[in-house]
């Protein structure tokens, strides 16, 4: 950047969020629920349902949503965005790669929030966006039906970064961008497999049976549902509300600006800012 260059961004100020903003890059970052993938574990769950709300910046990353793993062994699963695509990957502790799907590319669009639900009922995985079910790109298909009773040793979790490193306290693929309103329902029977009318009435905020977990990420890390596993924030997390504009505002596709002079604007529901970098 140079002195006098001059940044604009304009976007939407609906609909609008609130949750926590991950910046990504090299520190870890994330919100640690180890209780949450440990309970699921231990009560052999093999049905359940995944969803959330998240906003990227960009498809050129793979950002995880939320992920689990083994500290001794590799073994894990993580619920991710991958350029574009929502990526479901699960590995058992042979090391071998049982579950490896997408959905289509440019699926997910920067600045934009979407409602992600990952569905285990039966051997069928599902996955919805914005409550449409996709059509799934299978690189393994090895055993579609894993879920946390195929993954025995499962001792961590995290929303916002992958436990994908056996061993080792460093976490993976941190999530850049926005993540709120993250609910699990788990169990043993398809009870907990939501269906797409079910999955609809989340995307709309009704209350949908009893979720083992519930973090709503709205300036508390607190669980609500039947599982009360809290988060605890790892790096730097931020509560933030978040729509198109301060997506776009927030992650700048240059070098976050020290501007002398910085305008926001509002109008018809279109947030317009620009700054100045001075000398």
């Amino acid at each position: 950047m140079a002195v006098t260059d001059l940044h604009f961004v304009a976007g939407a100020l609906t609909p609008l969020k609130r949750g926590i903003r991950f910046l990504g890059g090299a520190v870890d970052d994330g919100v640690q629920v180890d209780a949450a993938a440990a309970a699921m574990v231990a009560g052999n769950h093999t049905h359940g349902t995944f969803t959330a709300w998240i906003c990227v910046p960009d498809n050129t990353g793979t950002y995880t949503i939320f992920g689990a793993g083994d500290a001794n062994a590799v073994e894990y699963m993580h619920i991710s965005v991958e350029a574009g695509t929502v990526w479901v990957m699960f590995v058992d502790s042979g090391p071998s790669t049982r579950i490896d799907v997408n959905t289509p590319a440019n699926s997910i669009t920067p600045h934009t929030l979407h409602h992600i639900a990952v569905v285990q009922d039966a051997d069928i995985l599902k996955i919805y966006i914005d409550g449409i079910l996709q059509t799934l790109t299978w690189t393994t298909s090895t055993e579609t039906g894993q879920w946390f009773d195929d993954l025995d040793n499962i001792d961590g979790a995290h929303i916002g970064a992958a436990d994908s490193v056996a061993g080792g306290a460093a976490l993976t693929q941190e999530f850049k961008g926005y993540i709120s309103d993250v609910h699990i329902w788990s169990g043993t029977t398809s009870a907990s497999a939501l269906d797409v009318t079910q999955i609809n009435e989340d995307m709309n905020g009704v209350t949908v049976g009893s979720a083992h977990n519930i973090w709503s990420l709205n300036q508390t890390l607190s669980d609500t549902g039947t599982g009360a596993d809290d988060g605890t924030a790892v790096g730097d997390i931020i509560y933030s509300d978040f729509c198109e504009f301060s997506s776009r505002l927030t992650f700048l596709e240059t070098v976050p600006l020290a501007a002398d002079n910085v305008s926001i604007t509002c109008h018809d529901g279109v947030g317009y800012a620009y700054s100045i970098l001075g000398a």
